[in-house]
C-alpha cells in the first residue's frame, strides 16, 4: 500500500470518475486503475462494483474511502508543516495568459523569488478556458486568468487588476472616436477564443462598428508593434507601459462608459500544494497590483 494508491482512491471518491480523477492527479486513467487493483490487492477486498458504468464503490469500499480521505489529508497536512519549518523546495506550476507574459508575470516571478527562494516556477501559457480545464484536472496549480464568467463551487477565485478595453492606433494618425479609427483603418483583431473577445464585439456592436478585419493574433506585443508600423489599429486591454512594446501607439476610449476586464488567481482550495498555494496569494497582495 502506498500513499499513490490511497491518493487515487481520494480523487475518485471526490471527482466520482476514474477519468476525471486520473486528470486531476495528472496521471492516465490507465494509471489509476493499475493503483486502485494493487490496492485492492494490498487491502484484500473488492473496493469497486466493476460490473456497472461507472464502477461503485463497494460497501468495502466506501469504508476505505473515508480512511483514505483522511490520510491523505494528513500527509498534505505533514508535507505543508515541513515545508514551513525546514523550506522543503516546491515546484509551482503556474499558468498564464498571453496577455500578462510580458507585464504583470514578470513582477509575480520577482516578488516570488524573493519571497520564497526555494520555490519554482514551471510556467505554461494559454487561453483562459484552457487553463481553467487545466486547473480543473490538476495540471496546473494556479492560473493568472481573465476572471470566468461563472465560477463553479469547485474554484476560488482571487481578483488582482482591472484592465480598461482601449483603442489601439497609429500614432501619426488624427481620428478621435474609434468610428473614425475604424473607418479608416483596418482592424486587427485579437483571438476571439480569448475571453475578453465577447466584450469587445459586444461593444463593436453597441457602437455599430463592423471594423474590416486583416489579422487575428494571439500576442498583444505582436499587435501592438503592427499599429505602430501602421498596418491597422485595434481593440485591447491597456496592460500599461510595462506591457508595451517600445513603439509608442495612441490610445482612444472604446465607448462610454469605458469597460474593463479583470485578470486574478484561479485554483482549487481542495487542490494538493495548500501552503505554497496561499503563500502566492500573499506574495501577489504585497504587490499590490492595480487595486480593484
Amino acid at each position: 500500500m502506498s500513499i499513490h494508491q490511497l491518493r487515487a482512491l481520494d480523487a475518485i471518491g471526490r471527482y466520482k470518475s476514474f477519468a476525471l480523477a486520473a486528470g486531476a492527479l495528472n496521471i492516465t486513467q490507465s494509471a489509476i486503475s493499475m493503483q486502485i487493483s494493487a490496492l485492492e490487492r494490498s487491502l484484500g477486498a473488492k473496493l469497486f462494483d466493476r460490473g456497472t458504468r461507472p464502477p461503485r464503490l463497494t460497501a468495502a469500499g466506501e469504508t476505505a474511502l473515508r480512511r483514505a480521505s483522511s490520510i491523505v489529508a494528513e500527509f498534505e497536512e505533514m508535507r505543508a508543516a515541513l515545508d514551513e519549518t525546514h523550506g522543503y523546495r516546491h515546484v509551482l506550476r503556474l499558468g498564464a495568459i498571453p496577455s500578462v507574459l510580458t507585464n504583470l508575470l514578470p513582477r509575480v516571478l520577482v516578488a516570488l523569488r524573493e519571497d520564497r527562494p526555494n520555490l519554482t516556477v514551471n510556467v505554461v501559457s494559454d487561453l483562459s478556458g484552457n487553463l481553467m480545464a487545466m486547473v480543473e484536472r490538476g495540471e496546473i496549480d494556479l492560473a493568472l486568468m481573465h476572471q470566468p464568467r461563472k465560477l463553479s463551487g469547485i474554484f476560488a477565485w482571487h481578483g488582482l487588476s482591472r484592465q480598461k478595453i482601449v483603442v489601439l492606433s497609429p500614432l501619426q494618425s488624427r481620428e478621435t472616436t474609434a468610428k473614425e479609427i475604424f473607418s479608416a483603418h483596418p482592424y486587427i483583431r485579437f483571438n476571439r477564443n480569448a475571453w475578453v473577445a465577447p466584450m469587445i464585439e459586444e461593444r463593436l456592436a453597441e457602437l455599430g462598428l463592423h471594423p474590416d478585419t486583416r489579422a487575428e493574433l494571439q500576442s498583444i506585443e505582436a499587435i501592438h508593434l503592427m499599429v505602430h508600423l501602421g498596418f491597422g489599429a485595434s481593440v485591447l486591454p491597456d496592460v500599461g507601459e510595462s506591457g508595451l512594446s517600445k513603439a509608442p501607439l495612441r490610445l482612444l476610449e472604446f465607448g462610454s462608459p469605458p469597460i474593463y476586464r479583470t485578470v486574478g488567481v484561479l485554483h482549487r482550495p481542495d487542490a494538493a500544494k495548500k501552503n505554497v498555494r496561499r503563500s502566492v496569494l500573499q506574495t501577489l497582495d504585497r504587490l499590490q497590483i492595480a487595486a480593484i
